[in-house]
């Protein structure tokens, strides 16, 4: 039975009120983390005794520094979607189509900068968000096209309490809240109910105040049972899966199974606090096409917890300001420091003296005091900074990169470590202890990829030719929906709507970060056995990015030997004269490859002892670690 308008309010407030209070605590901390990594870092009692008495208040901003290594990482390693077919009725083919349709999906959203900006809030406070739309392709069309926005708030967000999963899949509701002043909202809605802002005993502060109102987006999934059946028909060796039995007076067939399944649709509202705005409207897709990157997870007595990398560095942070603001005090006191004098010395020069501790002056006069012969004003002795002052500052600054896992190396600065094994040994910790900000990107766009998925053969449901994207970025217009002939006068169709496709999602170096490190791979590759030069060049100056690179390398293509390159390259072989026997082995050649195996073993070999390293600092902190607890479990006892 249908729910009318009040009915499904009712339920929006009841399940807008159990999100609300389910995240509201944790969106707290948050902010609070934000806010400290932008500099708020002082409580505003403590900084404004310190500033009403003259003493320095500084903020050493270390946070920000940290956070900034870890985003500028997310930055240099560029995810990427990849699709690929899961059943019989899915093809390898337009699985490749699939993903070039992403990429251009990618490419018209700007979807690194929804990428960036949800990777590197989780990177600070623990949350970053971003969306899945769709939308018309033009004010003349009705054709839609996907599109991944960025959401700059991920505080305007709140899932269903009751969701297990990572990435919220099995959540039944979301909501996606706005607060918008009354003049903007009646433009937007000229019948909106003025009711919407009044107070009453339904009223609740999160659905807004005097000046403003919440509005919020209601996502629901409802459940759909139907059924499926295994059937096998009369002139078929094959047993068929269906959801629908065929008339029985068209076709001979038995029902070998069936069984009930639970699906659902995603409906979607607009509403406040007083009345539905929008909706319902039935939305193409599943999925809730809300996409969360997480940032550490922590389950304590079924309350889950995200943090980034600010929260851990609070305190250290706050001693460290502190330590330096102390610092700062005691050093500006320096030239206050007093001079020792008798009433007698200082005499008709007062005036010049009363200036001494403010002033620079070439010299000061004075008259000998008869009582003390032999004795001239002295200065006593500067004010320095403590030892103990000094040395909080130097733990407080170790203790930032113990808390947030980045240490000297990581930063780019010199250390304690020497040998550049140590150094890379040490790097590598602090990209271990970050590297799930790195991976929960990957998990983020993997259910992004899902959305995607599920929603192309619904939006993309018009036989059209469309623009797909390569990995290198080239351009390519295909054929979707309807068969055609290929180049190779092969016919093709590239179906959206059958077979199913999975997601799976990779994290590393940007395209042309790979092309140059292919590059100078093959480079050492022929410094290493300079007999393939000649066999690789085409393909070493094809890696490179700058102007004339592909035409060069074509050229040198054509002078490789013949039947070196495959068919398609080299004009289906037409022309070329049949390969001969192999010559003789080359004795230099054979040289140049045992040295080359030599050097790969060696490789290898340091490989294996920097991973012995590497694992036993590992082994080393978690010694010392357990040994700092020990005494401090032992006082408990």
């Amino acid at each position: 039975m249908a729910k009318d308008n009040n009915d499904i309010l009712a339920e929006i407030k009841a399940n807008f009120k159990k999100a609300y209070d389910a995240a509201e605590a944790e969106y707290t901390m948050m902010i609070d983390d934000l806010r400290f990594m932008n500099g708020e870092q002082w409580a505003q009692s403590l900084k404004a005794d310190r500033e009403a008495d003259g003493r320095p208040c500084l903020t050493i901003n270390k946070t920000a520094v940290f956070h900034d290594q870890i985003a500028g990482d997310i930055r240099m390693n560029t995810p990427s979607i990849k699709v690929k077919p899961v059943d019989s009725g899915a093809d390898p083919d337009t699985a490749k189509m699939i993903m070039g349709l992403i990429r251009n999906i990618e490419h018209q959203s700007g979807a690194d900068a929804a990428y960036d900006t949800a990777g590197e809030s989780a990177a600070a406070c623990g949350k970053g968000t971003f969306r899945i739309v769709t939308e018309y392709a033009s004010d003349d069309s009705f054709d839609q096209e996907i599109y991944i926005r960025r959401m700059k708030n991920p505080f305007t967000v709140f899932w269903d309490p009751a969701a297990q999963e990572w990435d919220k899949s099995d959540a039944d509701y979301c909501f996606v809240t706005e607060k918008i002043d009354r003049d903007t909202f009646f433009e937007q809605y000229p019948d909106g109910s003025a009711s919407s802002f009044d107070a009453g005993k339904d009223s609740d502060a999160s659905w807004g105040d005097k000046e403003t109102v919440r509005v919020v987006e209601y996502f629901k999934r409802d459940p759909v049972i139907s059924k499926l059946y295994l059937i096998q028909y009369a002139d078929k060796t094959e047993p068929e899966v269906v959801d629908t039995l065929p008339d029985k007076t068209l076709y001979q067939y038995e029902v070998l199974k069936e069984r009930k399944v639970e699906s659902h649709k995603l409906i979607w509202y607009k509403a406040t606090a007083a009345e539905i705005l929008e909706g319902p409207i039935e939305m193409a897709g599943k999925y809730i096409p809300i996409v969360e990157i997480w940032g550490k997870e922590i389950n304590i007595e079924n309350e889950t917890h995200y943090r980034g990398v600010v929260r851990n560095m609070i305190d250290p942070q706050k001693l460290y300001n502190y330590s330096r603001s102390t610092s700062a005090e005691v050093i500006s006191l320096a030239p206050k420091a007093p001079y020792l004098v008798t009433a007698a010395m200082v005499g008709e020069y007062q005036a010049i003296w009363n200036k001494a501790h403010k002033k620079s002056f070439p010299y000061l006069p004075y008259t000998p005091d008869p009582k003390m012969p032999g004795v001239m004003p002295s200065k006593t002795p500067p004010i320095s900074a403590d030892t103990g002052i000094i040395n909080e500052i130097m733990v407080s600054d170790q203790e930032l990169h113990d808390t947030s896992g980045l240490q000297q190396a990581s930063l780019g600065k010199q250390s304690n470590e020497k040998s550049g094994k140590a150094i890379q040994a040490r790097q590598r910790e602090g990209d271990v202890a970050n590297y799930v900000y790195y991976d929960n990107i990957t998990r983020g766009l993997r259910y992004a990829g899902k959305v995607i998925v599920d929603l192309i053969p619904s939006i993309y449901d018009v036989p059209k030719v469309r623009r797909i994207m390569g990995e290198d970025g080239t351009e390519q217009m295909v054929q979707f929906g309807e068969p055609f002939v290929d180049k190779d006068g092969k016919s093709k169709l590239y179906d959206l709507t059958t077979g199913r496709y999975d997601v799976v999602v990779s994290i590393g170096p940007s395209y042309s970060t790979q092309r140059e490190e292919a590059a100078d791979n093959m480079m050492n590759f022929m410094g290493a056995i300079p007999g393939t030069a000649p066999l690789i060049a085409d393909l070493v100056v094809g890696n490179m990015d700058w102007p004339g690179a592909d035409e060069i390398s074509d050229r040198l293509k054509k002078t490789l030997p013949p039947g070196l390159l495959p068919p398609e390259q080299d004009g289906g072989g037409q022309g070329q004269p049949p390969p001969g026997p192999p010559p003789p082995p080359d004795p230099m050649m054979m040289m140049e490859m045992e040295k080359a195996k030599v050097l790969l073993q060696q490789e290898q070999l340091k490989a294996v002892k920097l991973k012995a390293e590497i694992e036993k600092i590992q082994v080393e902190t978690k010694l010392k670690a357990m040994e700092a607890a020990f005494p401090q479990e032992r006082a408990k006892t």
